[in-house]
């Protein structure tokens, strides 16, 4: 159907570029999610995992993730080639932007990780596992930071990192198809 009616509705064969890019932008948005829902750093001593969900940047990546996903089938279900364009280039960006913001918290771990705010939820998870009172454990949790504490970076971030790039990857490949779309000189099917 090209670009006079939603994509979905269309029974041709998806040319590659518009397979490519599908398969991207669904590989990446699953990465961003399964990423945000796993452990992004361990904090040492206490061995206690951060998932990215426990901080902002990995809830706005889950969100980002999510929001890719949706913005796949909306781009197919527009009928019009500058909608689909304009859609394109916001899932372009949500995929540098959540690759951004984890590259960010991967590169300031120590600091994101040891936070005040991080620590007391530390010393949440440690009292209710040791079966102890908060204030005994974010006492100790005080000392042992200041003897340094350890962060070791876990999978979900990069996880994160890869999906957001491999999202804008199928962003890009999206937008060349949805531009294509129409131009009898452009090389592309009209199939889309």
């Amino acid at each position: 159907m090209g670009a006079t009616g939603p994509e979905v509705l269309s029974a041709a064969r998806p040319t590659r570029l518009r397979l490519g890019g599908f398969l991207a932008l669904a590989l990446g948005g699953v990465l961003i999610g399964l990423g945000s829902l796993t452990d992004w750093a361990t904090v040492s001593p206490f061995d206690t995992p951060t998932r990215g969900v426990d901080i902002w940047e990995g809830i706005l990546t889950l969100a980002i993730g999510v929001a890719m996903l949706v913005g796949m089938i909306v781009m197919r279900l527009l009928a019009t080639q500058p909608a689909r364009r304009a859609v394109a280039i916001a899932i372009l960006l949500l995929g540098l932007v959540a690759s951004a913001l984890a590259a960010a918290v991967a590169l300031n771990a120590e600091q994101r990780f040891t936070a005040p705010d991080q620590r007391d939820r530390i010393a949440m998870e440690e009292a209710a596992r040791l079966g102890l009172p908060f204030d005994q454990v974010r006492d100790q949790i005080e000392v042992a930071f200041d003897l340094q504490f350890q962060v070791s970076l876990e999978a979900g971030v990069y996880l994160v990192i890869a999906g957001g790039l491999l999202g804008a990857l199928g962003g890009a490949l999206s937008l060349a198809w949805a531009s294509g779309q129409g131009r009898p000189d452009s090389g592309f099917a009209p199939d889309g």
